[in-house]
């Protein structure tokens, strides 16, 4: 058949755009058989095709569906079959990754890592982690937001950031990889068809990502000659399909008309008055139903009388040979059929008539498995249950028992923790549990706990428990499965995540003490993707009582509890985890990452050392000795772990992001400024960008920050760390109404933002405006008290509305926290606070510790700006002032 012909016959203009069918009308009216028939004749006229059922419960395993039909057509789609495998690999990779910070600073704070790494929590532990604070007193928008936390997170466990945003965004990734291959079957056949079956129990799953593959190109465009049909009981409800409604054909099926079902009838033969009346009455004029009992030339309406006769009963009434109705009728109890199932459950006088099966009028399937029609195999499970529910108990054990031997024949092969994300695995615990249910109800509370295991891999296939619990429920009558499938359907349609599933199977008081450790465990991972740390540490409490030797259940809680910043306690739990497991690096690594984040880095390097010794190659490992290496001051170490960490994988974007903290510190900007730049290169994000930006500022690059901090919100215009460095960039070049601006925005962003209210404030007092500034100062020593840089902003404008006198108290409280310390912004409150003072030699020797420090340009000009104010606050010993600030110009090159 030529291309135009094809087009014809399915109603189309040639040469116009493609075209998404729907077909809609209720079950038995003839979708299936329509769509049947187009199949074969895209087929007959070279098309590529493929249907995708009610198997499938997610994007992308429709599009494996998809994939595997074409290759089976010899159009494999061989660049997405290796990108799904990569992924399923790498996501497994990263379910266990512990969500670090990409950075250890506050965002844009004027501190040193050292001593704001212990500020930084610890996030979640699944796919999606997300950083939060690590204290309540914090004074910081942590670093970044959740999606750059989580991107840093994942990308520092796998080899590239394309594995990276695979594992994050599969879709993103996956979908043009697909389109691609679609399009290069385009290339090769005039069509390539895609039917999508049974669509009301797709659509919640598979509805977004059809609606934006096909209607908006948001993956790209597909080719003209890719045709769509969508077949369901009713037409997508999604209000956003209205808006294409010139580009979808509508078709609606009705029940035959009575000359339309005589029509049929006659034409398959049936003329006896008798027998079509009777068969007008039993099908309803059901397509299905008609062409069922018309297919099989009944020769007399035997018993027509009989009103309890059902379509199906008169249908096995009419097959001559007891063992092909024994055959039919056998046949209906499994879900889905293919010739091993057949074999099992047929009679052996049938066993080689699987192709007689296939040929039954209400029997379709693909790649050599095949189903009922529901309006037949409803009728004919009713009877079956209703005539001996002795036999219908035993026919499901069986069948539960032959799935159960070759889901153990499986395991031969598959780690116990591979198990739920292996798809012919899970096929055959899911029709084991079916039929169990079939077979006895009361083995729901085994059911829900596998529903628990379910969630582990996630919303589809916790999808796929519930509906088996509501077919099995619909299957035996038994209002408490249905009950339970549907409570479960719609606890999944709430919300992102798995949690409201979770708090519905902890609801039942049927689940063993191990299920219900497990259902606190996978929720509290939930609560952590949502950021609610409390939370989760109470579900993992509650796991670790249920279940004392759970590991998972130990370091997860001693993750929420890093998180809370109560690190103790999350050391504690480590030891307990690494007492279960002595050998697992993973779990040493992060006591160790714990440790770093209580400031104790010797003991962090040593677990590092240990876990390093139990896995040498792991880069994120090495790379997170190379920072704690840093935030104890032993730089050149640092750079060597850091540049171990890149040697073993040149694009790790943190590691080569961290060496550039190194080299920052060290005042060697322009490796540092070739590090960010690299990781910006290797993992795009505003986070980086912002880094970036904020070396420039130290460098005194004021063009180039600004630039860096504009791309910076122009990707995220609502990062608070972006827009408040980039207000403070404005601060330092005296566009006062610029950085005010962006400041607001950032406390908008983030109310407890200390470190911009406090750089508000600063631009407030610069601007003469005492009354905004004292307010901002205030606010920002009210959630960090003991600010070294919010108490010299609150002296110095003390300072110059009262009098230096009147600030003395402020200046004693700024030079007790400054005391001891080498960090440059501390040693410079020191030396300003015994300059207030009169102390000139001490005032003296703070100065010069404070220029050893090599401090960045930043703040040598925060230095020469007080400097300048104090010089003209009342009282002030003017003693050394001039030359401190010939010293500090000098150094700017003023």
């Amino acid at each position: 058949m030529e291309r135009d012909s094809f087009h014809a016959n399915l109603g189309l203009d040639p040469g116009e755009a493609n075209y998404l069918f729907h077909v809609h009308g209720v079950a038995g009216v003839g979708k299936s058989s329509l769509v049947r028939h187009w199949e074969e004749t895209a087929r007959a006229a070279g098309a590529v095709t493929a249907m995708v059922s009610e198997d499938v419960s997610s994007p992308i395993e429709a599009m494996e569906s998809i994939g595997a039909q074409f290759a089976r057509q010899g159009q494999a789609l061989g660049k997405f079959e290796t990108a799904v495998e990569r992924y399923r690999k790498h996501r497994h990779e990263a379910d266990a990754s512990l969500a670090l910070p990409a950075m250890d600073r506050e965002g844009g704070a004027a501190s040193t890592s050292s001593r704001t790494a212990a500020q930084i929590g610890m996030g979640a532990l699944s796919l999606t982690p997300v950083i939060g604070p690590a204290a309540a007193a914090l004074d910081v928008e942590v670093l970044a937001r959740g999606t750059d936390r989580m991107r840093a997170a994942v990308s520092s466990r796998l080899r590239n950031h394309h594995d990276a945003e695979l594992v994050l965004h599969p879709l993103r990734v996956l979908t043009p990889v697909f389109l691609q291959g679609l399009a290069d079957a385009a290339e090769d056949h005039p069509w390539v068809v895609l039917f999508f079956d049974t669509w009301e129990r797709t659509e919640p799953f598979l509805d977004a990502w059809l609606r934006g593959m096909v209607l908006n190109d948001d993956q790209g465009d597909l080719p003209v000659n890719v045709i769509v049909v969508i077949s369901g009981q009713a037409a997508p409800t999604a209000r956003e399909w209205a808006e294409y409604r010139d580009l979808i054909v509508d078709i609606r099926l009705e029940v035959f008309t009575e000359a339309e079902a005589r029509a049929l009838l006659s034409a398959r033969g049936v003329t006896d008055e008798a027998v079509v009346a009777t068969i007008l009455r039993m099908s309803g004029r059901l397509p299905v139903l008609l062409d069922t009992l018309a297919r099989v030339h009944p020769s007399g309406p035997d018993s027509l009388d009989d009103p309890s006769e059902t379509a199906v009963q008169r249908f096995l009434h009419w097959v001559s040979d007891p063992h092909q109705r024994a055959a039919v009728l056998a046949c209906a109890l499994p879900l889905q059929l293919d010739e091993d199932i057949y074999r099992t459950v047929a009679p052996q006088e049938t066993a080689d008539q699987y192709a007689w099966l296939r040929g039954l009028p209400f029997v379709s399937g693909q790649g050599g498995r095949c189903r009922y029609h529901d309006v037949v195999r409803t009728s004919m499970l009713r009877l079956q249950r209703t005539r001996s529910p002795l036999d219908w108990s035993e026919r499901h054990i069986r069948l539960a028992d032959t799935h159960a031997r070759w889901r153990a024949d499986l395991e031969d092969g598959l780690a116990p923790d591979k198990r739920w994300s292996d798809s012919a695995w899970r096929e055959h615990r899911l029709n084991e549990t079916y039929h169990r249910l079939c077979a006895s109800p009361q083995f729901l509370a085994s059911a829900l706990e596998e529903a628990v295991e379910a969630c582990s891999e996630g919303l589809p296939t916790l999808r796929r428990w519930a509906d088996t619990l509501t077919r099995a429920g619909n299957d035996t009558d038994t209002f408490s499965l249905t009950t339970w499938g549907q409570r479960l359907e719609a606890a999944s349609a709430r919300g992102p995540g798995l949690a409201s599933v979770l708090t519905e199977l902890l609801a039942s008081a049927s689940l063993g003490t191990t299920a219900r450790a497990h259902a606190h465990l996978l929720r509290g991972r939930q609560f952590f993707r949502a950021a609610h740390p409390e939370g989760a540490l109470t579900d993992f409490t509650a796991a670790h009582d249920l279940a004392p030797t759970l590991v998972a259940a130990t370091t997860d809680r001693g993750t929420a509890f890093a998180w809370l910043g109560r690190f103790d306690e999350a050391v504690t739990d480590f030891d307990r985890a690494i007492g279960l497991d002595p050998g697992n690096a993973w779990i040493v690594t992060r006591r160790g990452v714990v440790q770093r984040l209580a400031g104790r880095y010797d003991r962090a390097i040593a677990d590092f050392d240990r876990a390093i010794e139990l896995d040498p190659g792991d880069a994120w490992v090495i790379a997170h000795r190379g920072v704690a290496q840093r935030l104890a001051g032993r730089y050149d170490r640092a750079i060597a772990d850091l540049s171990h960490a890149i040697e073993l994988n040149p694009r790790y974007a943190w590691a080569i992001a961290s060496r550039g903290e190194v080299y920052r510190l060290v005042g060697q900007y322009d490796r540092a400024l070739a590090d960010l730049s690299h990781a910006i290169e290797c993992e795009p994000g505003v986070w980086a960008m912002t880094y970036r930006g904020e070396v420039h500022r130290l460098a005194g690059r004021h063009d180039q920050t600004v630039t860096d901090f504009d791309q910076a919100v122009e990707l995220d215009p609502d990062y608070p760390w972006a827009v408040a460095n980039r207000g403070v960039t404005y601060r330092l070049l005296g566009q006062y109404d610029r950085a005010i601006t962006d400041l607001n925005h950032a406390i908008e962003l983030n109310p407890r933002y200390a470190w911009a209210i406090a750089n508000r404030g600063s631009v407030h007092r610069l601007a003469g405006r005492h009354g905004p500034a004292r307010r901002d100062i205030e606010q920002a020593l009210v959630i960090a008290p003991e600010r070294a840089d919010y108490l010299l902003q609150k002296a110095v404008l003390i300072s110059q509305v009262d009098g230096v006198p009147a600030a003395a108290d402020t200046w004693r409280q700024l030079a007790r926290c400054s005391m001891d310390s080498s960090d440059q912004h501390e040693l410079l409150s020191l030396f300003l606070a015994a300059l207030s003072a009169g102390r000139s030699d001490e005032a003296n020797t703070a100065f010069h510790q404070f220029i050893s420090r090599r401090p960045d340009s930043s703040t040598t000009t925060d230095a020469l700006q007080y400097l300048h104010e104090l010089a003209a606050c009342p009282g002030v010993a003017q003693d050394g002032i001039d030359r401190y600030r010939r010293t500090l110009a000098n150094r700017l090159g003023r």
